[in-house]
């Protein structure tokens, strides 16, 4: 059978894709899969392009997601980047880490941080925010956060 995801070819059995990891069981809906054309067909065809060529250079969809959510590293350039939602140590899905060179930074404002910091300086701004509880802002859009930038 074919991926619905990547299009490979995949064992008919397979509950995932072996190509971009796929769940085969929970397929998206007509709806799902019309809402999703509609969206990328709303962007520019430069930023399209962006996506197909990442889509086209990452062997997973976790690298895939890491490249358009995390971006490039800011010391090296490396897109061998993650988050760190799973670091105990960190415990900060907005600090990214790159697996090349060990830069830590905020994949939300982009605060490239000394060695040993895992915390963005604009965590303290949106804590003091009176709107902090119903805030829908990233920090990058904030101009609370990036006025101090």
């Amino acid at each position: 059978m074919l991926c619905w995801n990547c299009h490979k070819e995949i064992p008919d059995n397979a509950k995932a894709c072996q190509f971009c990891e796929a769940s085969m069981e929970d397929l998206p809906s007509e709806e799902e899969t019309d809402a999703v054309a509609e969206l990328f067909g709303s962007l520019d065809p430069e930023m399209q392009a962006e996506i197909i060529a990442a889509a086209e250079s990452s062997e997973t969809a976790e690298e895939l997601i890491n490249q358009i959510m995390i971006g490039a590293c800011p010391a090296c350039d490396s897109v061998n980047v993650g988050d760190c939602e799973n670091d105990p140590e960190i415990d900060n899905i907005c600090t990214a880490r790159c697996f090349d060179c060990g830069q830590h930074w905020c994949s939300d404002c982009g605060e490239v941080f000394e060695k040993g910091q895992t915390v963005c300086s604009h965590d303290a701004v949106c804590k003091a925010c009176e709107q902090s509880e119903e805030c829908t802002l990233f920090a990058a859009d904030c101009p609370k956060v990036m006025g101090d930038k």
